[in-house]
């Protein structure tokens, strides 16, 4: 085996890893949040954080992100909340952020829509809105923030 081939399969399986670690603690969060409830998970995202080092092997939130739609869009059947998309984001990108020192905020909303209560959640970095598209937001009265 030649030296290239060798790290062209070292960077396949760090990948495949890197994303196994990452339905893990999607999975790993939203059990804990139907337990729990979300206020406990963020208590409890903010202590590993305390707990493991900082460094990720990511280097922005962008990247986790893409991560997380490439998962969801091939491999949904792998995560437990699979009609919460934004919750999987969210606390993903919340536990990253933290990691990565950044000032990242879980925002909470709700909106009524044809009689029902629809109920969402998205990332704000350093009080700007990420992921989500600011009109959609923009219809959303913010119940909760965490930081």
């Amino acid at each position: 085996m030649t030296r290239n081939r060798f790290y062209q399969i070292k960077a396949k399986v760090f990948i495949f890893i890197s994303n196994i670690i990452l339905l893990m603690w999607t999975n790993f969060f939203i059990v804990i949040s139907r337990v729990q409830g979300v206020p406990k998970t963020v208590k409890i995202i903010k202590k590993i954080v305390q707990l493991i080092p900082k460094q990720s092997t990511y280097e922005s939130l962008d990247e986790i992100s893409k991560q997380v739609d490439f998962l969801y869009n091939h491999f949904s059947f792998l995560f437990i909340a699979k009609k919460q998309k934004c919750l999987l984001r969210g606390f993903l990108l919340f536990f990253y952020g933290k990691r990565m020192e950044r000032d990242v905020c879980l925002r909470f909303g709700c909106q009524w829509e044809d009689n029902n209560l629809k109920v969402h959640c998205w990332i704000l970095e350093n009080n700007d809105v990420r992921f989500e598209l600011e009109d959609v937001i923009a219809e959303y009265e913010t119940l909760l923030d965490y930081r």
